[in-house]
């Protein structure tokens, strides 16, 4: 009786109260409409976008090796991030993370910005980017150029910049760092008939009708990481799938990812000591923090199979050379063609079966012309990767891959031993 007594007064106490059954009850007829025709909009660009080009990369040096790049600069928006910012405004419509009435903001170096700017303004919505003082104009003017407006602030105060703006105006925070995993469901389609948004996917789909490839899936995928989306969701389409394809990522000079990948390190400490400006731009982690997966990083360690760290100098020397030879890509681009020569050249060609060529995919991340006054300017060079060495040390990279390309030779290693020694001269 007592017993009885006492629950009868905790529920008494208790404000809510269960519904009684039965009940009918059709939740957010005005969200729901909203939702509906946002996400036939996106689905709809999807259709329009198709696939990216893929191409061969003339190597007269290794005629055994077939690299093809994946041209995203191609996308609408300009770069690889199209997909990605497809992906997580999807995802953000669909979990109802955003309405009709929200301002999404993000922490960007500028090409996410630029994606998320123009599905934004697709569906309807305000885009604010929060991006570093460097960067490059070009940059920012194809963001505002797809409606989105910008706020500048240091790169180590980005994440909690563009926080602090989506709390004080009611917005949301899209977070690319910590939400690719999200979104990491609307990256491939599976069976439905509309097109997978997935880079391994979509390259897979695309060897299968490319002319004198001597198999259908790549031997090597080599790629940056920035926020790590990418490579993780091709690591994850590769694993899930049981490609044999190994996954390689390719790390500029200063970036921690490497060490978080090989060892585990600076996931509960910055590495914002370490940075040396300028970067390659887009590429890397250094300054945000600790890196801490679905909160900083969207890199998952256990879908990478190697790493490769790169001098920034040598990735913006491969950038010269490739412009020089007809490949007009920026920064990242750079420093996957270095990491791929160094796959080339290392490779161990005695265990492909007979008649088989390597085969090494790689991306096409954006446009040189978001790089010409910066990474493709000689006086900029000059000015900023003075610490690095200069204009000798640039110029003897440059010399270094152009022999690879022709001759096969491993420009990592041979440019490591030979420019490295080029420091302070004049």
């Amino acid at each position: 009786m007592l017993a009885a007594l006492i629950t009868l007064a905790l529920v008494s106490s208790c404000s809510a109260r269960i519904s009684p059954a039965p009940i009918d009850h059709r939740i957010q007829s005005v969200t729901n409409s909203w939702r509906s025709n946002a996400i036939t909009r996106l689905w709809a660009e999807r259709g329009r976008m198709g696939r990216t080009p893929l191409f061969r990369l003339p190597l007269p040096g290794l005629p055994y090796v077939d690299v093809l790049f994946k041209d995203e600069s191609a996308t609408e928006s300009g770069s690889l991030k199209h997909r990605y910012a497809w992906a997580l405004l999807m995802w953000a419509v669909v979990d109802g993370k955003i309405n009709a009435n929200t301002t999404v903001y993000e922490a960007s170096a500028g090409n996410t910005a630029a994606s998320e700017a123009y599905f934004c303004t697709l569906i309807g919505l305000k885009f604010v980017a929060v991006i570093p003082y460097s960067t490059e104009q070009a940059k920012v003017k194809r963001i505002e150029s797809y409606g989105g407006s910008v706020l500048k602030t240091k790169p180590g105060d980005m994440l909690v910049r563009a926080q602090q703006e989506a709390d004080r105006n009611g917005g949301f925070f899209m977070n690319q760092f910590a939400n690719s995993d999200k979104a990491e469901e609307f990256h491939e389609s599976g069976d439905c008939p509309r097109e997978s948004a997935n880079l391994m996917h979509e390259i897979l789909a695309q060897m299968r009708k490319f002319a004198n490839l001597t198999v259908k899936r790549p031997h090597y995928f080599v790629h940056p990481a920035g926020t790590g989306g990418t490579i993780t969701s091709v690591g994850r389409y590769a694993k899930k799938y049981d490609l044999s394809t190994e996954i390689v990522l390719a790390d500029s000079e200063f970036s921690v990812y490497c060490d978080y990948v090989m060892k585990g390190k600076f996931a509960n400490e910055s590495g914002a000591a370490f940075v040396v400006p300028p970067g390659m731009a887009g590429t890397g982690f250094g300054s945000l923090g600790a890196v801490k997966l679905g909160v900083t990083s969207s890199l998952l360690p256990t879908v990478i199979d190697r790493v490769i760290k790169v001098p920034d100098l040598a990735s913006t020397a491969a950038m010269f050379v490739l412009k020089r030879r007809g490949v007009n890509g920026g920064a990242s681009t750079g420093l996957n063609l270095v990491a791929t020569l160094h796959v080339a050249a290392t490779a161990s060609y005695a265990q492909l079966p007979s008649g088989q060529r390597l085969t090494i995919v790689t991306s096409l991340g954006d446009s040189g012309d978001n790089y010409i006054s910066s990474y493709l300017n000689r006086t900029w060079i000059a000015d900023n990767f003075k610490p690095h060495g200069g204009l000798p040390v640039y110029e003897c990279w440059i010399d270094v891959i152009e022999r690879s390309m022709d001759s096969g030779s491993d420009a990592l290693i041979e440019g490591t031993k030979l420019c490295t020694n080029r420091r302070g001269h004049t």
